[in-house]
C-alpha cells in the first residue's frame, strides 16, 4: 500500500532535496507545502498524511501553528509528525516534541538518518493502524457476543414463563399477549424506552411461582376452599423465591413483578396487602393485563367472560383493584389491545395434556404420537 508523505517547508532546494532521498521509493507519495497554510489546505483537500515532515521556521503559519492546529486531528486520526528544522537550540526542540512532534531532525541532515527515522515513524503508523483494527474487530466480537448473551438470557426467561403456564396454558398464548399488552400500556405511560424493553420480557414471568403449586389445586376444576385460595396465593412468593439472587436487572424487575402483580390499589390484595403507590408500577400495569387476559380466557376450570364485561369490570374497580392512571392508559389503548387478543388469540379449548392423561381421555403413548 502506498503511503503519503507531506514535506512542508518553505525553502524549495529543502523540499527537493527531501524528495531526492525518497524519489525511488515506489511505496512513498510526497506532497508539497511551501508553509502551513498551504500544508491545512492540503490537508483538507487530499485527507490526512501517513507521515508529515515539517519545519518550524515559516511565513503565513510556522510549524508551531500547524502542530497546535493538528492536535484535535491526530488525537482522532494520528499520523506520526517529524520536525525537520534548522532551530537546534534546546527550547525548540522541547517546545516542538511537546506539541506533539515524534521526532526532531535538525538541519542539515543526513540523508541515511532521515531514511531511517521516516522508515521508523510509518512502521509506528502501521502499529498504530494495527492495533486499532485489532480493537475494532475485538470490541465487534466482544459487542457480538453480548448481543447474543442478551439474546440467549430473554430466550431463558422467555421459556420459563412458558414452563409455569404450560400446565393450564399449553398453547402459551396468555403470556404472550401478557407481554403485548404491557408494551401497549407501558408506552402509554410514556415509560423510557429501556424500561418498556425490560417489562416486556420480565411481565411473562409473573406466574412462574405456579410451578411450586400442586396440580390438585391448581387445576382444580371447581371452586377453591379457603385453604386451597392461601395455597394458590403462594404462587407469588414461590415466584419471587425462585426469580431472587440475581443481579441481573431484568430477573429483578421479574421478581418484582411476580410478588406484586396481585397486589390491589385498595390494599386488600396479596401478598402483602400494599395499597396505592406503595405497590411497585411495574406490578400495577401486569395486574390489569393479567386481570383482563384471564378473565376473558377460558380454562378448564372457569368460563371466559364476555370481553365486554371484562371491560366493565375494570372501569368500575379503577381506583379499587386497579391503578386510576393505568385503567385510563389501558383504555386509551383499548383498540391496540383488541386488535393483539384477537391475533394471539387462545386454540379451540382443550384440557390441559396432564389433566387429560390424569382423567383418562389419552394415553401416555397416544400424547407422544402427538407430539411427534
Amino acid at each position: 500500500m502506498q503511503r503519503k508523505v507531506y514535506v512542508a517547508d518553505d525553502v524549495s532546494i529543502n523540499i527537493e532535496l527531501v524528495e531526492s532521498v525518497f524519489r525511488n521509493d515506489p511505496d512513498l507519495m510526497i506532497r508539497k507545502a511551501e508553509n502551513g497554510q498551504e500544508l491545512m489546505g492540503c490537508i483538507d483537500s487530499h485527507g490526512n498524511p501517513d507521515l508529515l515532515i515539517l519545519d518550524l521556521m515559516m511565513p503565513v503559519m510556522d510549524g508551531f501553528d500547524v502542530l497546535r492546529k493538528l492536535k484535535k486531528v491526530r488525537e482522532s486520526s494520528y499520523f506520526p509528525v517529524i520536525v525537520l528544522s534548522a532551530l537546534s537550540d534546546k527550547q525548540s526542540i522541547v517546545k516542538a516534541l511537546s506539541m506533539g512532534a515524534d521526532d526532531y531532525v535538525t538541519k542539515p541532515f543526513f540523508v541515511e538518518e532521515l531514511k531511517a527515522r521516516v522508515n521508523n515513524m510509518l512502521k509506528l503508523k502501521e502499529r498504530d493502524e494495527y492495533l486499532n483494527t485489532s480493537l475494532d474487530v475485538m470490541e465487534s466480537n466482544l459487542l457480538e457476543k453480548l448481543q447474543m448473551l442478551e439474546s440467549t438470557q430473554v430466550e431463558v426467561i422467555i421459556k420459563l414463563g412458558k414452563a409455569a403456564e404450560f400446565r393450564d396454558d399449553e398453547t402459551g398464548k396468555h403470556i404472550e399477549r401478557i407481554s403485548a399488552y404491557v408494551t401497549l400500556i407501558t408506552e402509554q405511560l410514556g415509560m423510557n424506552h429501556e424500561l418498556r424493553v425490560m417489562m416486556q420480557y420480565a411481565a411473562p414471568m409473573h406466574d412462574v411461582g405456579k410451578i411450586g403449586i400442586p396440580d390438585g389445586v391448581l387445576m382444580k376444576p371447581g371452586k377453591l376452599t379457603d385453604d386451597e385460595f392461601k395455597i394458590i396465593k403462594l404462587h407469588t412468593l414461590i415466584g419471587g423465591k425462585i426469580l431472587s439472587g440475581t443481579n441481573l436487572p431484568l430477573l429483578e424487575l421479574a421478581k418484582e413483578i411476580a410478588i406484586n402483580h396481585h397486589e390491589r390499589w385498595d390494599g386488600t390484595g396479596y401478598p402483602m396487602s400494599l395499597s396505592g403507590k406503595d405497590i411497585p408500577i411495574s406490578g400495577r400495569v401486569v395486574a390489569i393485563a393479567d386481570v383482563f387476559d384471564a378473565i376473558t380466557s377460558e380454562r378448564v376450570y372457569k368460563s371466559a367472560w364476555p370481553v365486554e364485561r371484562a371491560l366493565e369490570y375494570i372501569k368500575n374497580t379503577r381506583g379499587k383493584q386497579f391503578d386510576p392512571d393505568i385503567v385510563d392508559a389501558f383504555f386509551a389503548v383499548e383498540g391496540d389491545i383488541m386488535r393483539v387478543r384477537k391475533a394471539k388469540t387462545d386454540l379451540p379449548a382443550a384440557k390441559p395434556m396432564i389433566l387429560q392423561i390424569m382423567d383418562g381421555d389419552i394415553s401416555f403413548e397416544q400424547l407422544i404420537e402427538r407430539w411427534r
